[in-house]
């Protein structure tokens, strides 16, 4: 890690399961990250891991964003839109990465399977139903998950804050109605192909990894030995199937901290095929955040960042 870098990054949401996952990513890549600046939205003091040391997290109102080279914006909340723009009407030339402008990590990896198919035997429609964790609402969502769990075993009635209901033992379709919409556009986005493809969304009581059923019907017949070829031989996938039940593939036991879809239980019947996929929200849209500032980093001597 060159410590000694002039490039200085705040991170916004640094405490979130999304930011938590980008120091992550940047400590991996050991970019030359000169100073750090984690910031919270929460009124809670708290601290992130970075580089081999603890970093307490700033406030809102405790940091000058012109002492940062760039901001990255790892939390969905509301709050963070509005800081982003204020830091932005205080310094337009600031870049700035914020998680609205990152492809959701359910529509990647559902293009990243349907990419294959479609290259075999060409893809006419695809629905996709997918399960999603509770860090996609931030630390929050995975504090009340873990509330209510422990109280629901000492019979106390959850009181939902995050989630619109319960969401502990419970399944519900996601409080943001036009998430499947985006999923859709960014899905076709990501094919470079106006295909239809649909998404339906869960919230499940899942505290990071995500699962996704996906049917396709395709143009032509696939023959499976060809498309487990294929999906072997494709980057970003992990094909696992197998006989035995317990070597099937589940958000809790493969996908954490993976750059993969995991794939399993693949089924055909004439034009149709079904797929259980399995990968970690945060880690695919950490890897897109992540990109961008190794974009920033590499840029030459007399661009903006210097």
């Amino acid at each position: 890690m060159k410590v000694n870098s002039q490039f200085d990054l705040a991170v916004l949401g640094a405490d979130d399961p999304l930011g938590e996952a980008v120091l992550r990513l940047l400590e991996e890549r050991e970019l030359a990250i000169g100073r750090l600046y984690p910031l919270t939205l929460n009124e809670v003091e708290t601290t992130v891991g970075f580089a081999g040391k603890d970093w307490p997290c700033l406030t809102e109102h405790e940091f000058d964003f012109s002492l940062a080279q760039a901001l990255v914006v790892a939390t969905r909340a509301g709050a963070a839109r509005s800081l982003a723009a204020q830091a932005l009407a205080a310094r337009s030339t600031l870049p700035v990465v914020a998680v609205e402008g990152i492809e959701p990590a359910p529509a990647v990896v559902v293009a990243r399977v349907l990419r294959v198919v479609d290259a075999l035997s060409g893809v006419h429609s695809a629905e996709a139903f997918a399960a999603l964790p509770v860090a996609m609402a931030g630390k929050a969502g995975i504090d009340e998950l873990s509330s209510q769990t422990r109280g629901l075993f000492n019979l106390e009635s959850p009181d939902p804050e995050v989630f619109p209901q319960q969401v502990a033992f419970n399944l519900s379709p996601l409080p943001d109605a036009e998430y499947d919409a985006v999923l859709g556009a960014a899905a076709q986005r990501l094919l470079g192909k106006p295909l239809q493809v649909g998404f339906s969304s869960i919230q499940a009581p899942l505290f990071f990894g995500a699962a996704v059923m996906l049917h396709v019907r395709t143009a032509q017949v696939v023959e499976l030995g060809a498309l487990r070829q294929a999906l072997t031989r494709a980057q970003g996938i992990t094909l696992m199937e197998t006989g035995l039940p317990g070597a099937m593939p589940t958000p809790a036991t493969d996908a954490a901290e993976s750059d993969d879809v995991f794939v399993g239980r693949i089924q055909a019947a004439d034009k149709h095929l079904r797929f259980w996929l399995v990968f970690d929200p945060m880690r695919l849209e950490a890897l897109q955040i992540v990109a961008a500032v190794e974009n920033w980093i590499d840029k030459p001597a007399n661009s903006m960042l210097t």
